[in-house]
């Protein structure tokens, strides 16, 4: 099996580099009428157009190894081939939908935007190949997302199941059917223990490496939804901050329906890199355990101290 290439982390600038960064932005001359922030976007983008020939070399390698590791799961794994090769000739129904809501366009980089893109192609397959039928609905559904898909991905035109519409996700909501919505954050403390017939989940369709806190929770409470996450912390543990991707939150949700089990979800869904063994998570606890003495200790020898 061929194995990916590690990623080389980039050094920190050294100090003369900081220094000549500093001097060069007190030395740049703005366009006449134009922000810093304006310019700033304009530099980025053309440093994009530079470099994306590069980009997409990368990117092209990267599918092949994903192509290869796809190849060889399929051949190794009876369950998983035929997960992706045979596709249910009818659906069990669950009155069940989804929403992925993209009024975040703005918020996030062309790189970004195009994550977002193969989020929902990912979560289209998946939702053809779920023995359930979970719907999808894509809201504000427009500005550089549409025209990624307009020019790249033109077969979402003849998608069956999933709908996408440039209606923003406050035009679906009212006072009779408020309940019926339940935003998915990782930021609420409510744990979502199953899924119930005739509500809508709505996905935050964002790519931010985490740059906008709080984000979806503060759009769910400012339209007075109910927020509800996915309990992993109860079934398993994640090596970063327990935010999955969209494509894995709508597949752990149509894993649901088929064991009715979130830990067997979780397990079958999110890929080995993201989750703790139990050593890792038994030593993550002891260290922490140890952190907490240490502290406790200090506050005491403080305490004593003249």
């Amino acid at each position: 099996m061929n194995q990916q290439p590690q990623k080389v982390k980039n050094n920190p600038p050294s100090a003369e580099e900081i220094e000549r960064r500093r001097k060069a932005k007190q030395n740049e001359v703005l366009p006449e009428g134009m922000s810093r922030r304006e310019w700033k976007k304009i530099q980025k983008q053309q440093k994009w157009e530079e470099t994306k020939d590069q980009y997409r070399e990368v990117m092209r390698a990267k599918k092949k190894l994903q192509r290869d590791r796809k190849r060889d799961r399929i051949k190794n794994d009876d369950e998983y081939k035929n997960s992706i090769l045979k596709k249910p000739k009818t659906q069990i129904a669950t009155d069940v939908k989804f929403i992925i809501d993209c009024e975040f366009d703005d918020l996030m980089n062309i790189k970004e935007i195009t994550s977002m893109s193969r989020q929902i192609q990912t979560s289209y397959s998946i939702m053809r190949h779920s023995p359930y039928k979970l719907p999808i609905q894509i809201t504000s559904f427009n500005k550089r997302l549409q025209e990624r898909f307009e020019t790249s991905l033109q077969e979402y035109k003849n998608w069956q199941g999933i709908e996408f519409t440039s209606t923003n996700l406050e035009e679906l909501i009212t006072e009779e059917n408020k309940d019926q919505f339940v935003y998915l954050t990782a930021d609420t403390d409510d744990d979502l223990m199953e899924l119930t017939s005739d509500h809508t989940y709505i996905i935050g369709g964002i790519v931010d490496k985490n740059r906008h806190k709080r984000l979806c929770y503060d759009k769910a409470k400012k339209l007075g939804l109910k927020c509800g996450r996915l309990p992993i912390g109860k079934y398993i543990k994640l090596y970063s901050r327990d935010v999955l991707v969209t494509s894995h939150v709508y597949e752990i949700c149509c894993k649901w329906f088929e064991f009715k089990d979130w830990g067997d979800a979780f397990n079958k869904v999110l890929p080995p890199r993201k989750v703790a063994s139990n050593g890792d998570v038994s030593e993550s606890k002891e260290s922490e355990s140890k952190v907490g003495e240490s502290k406790e200790h200090e506050i005491k020898e403080n305490k004593i101290a003249p």
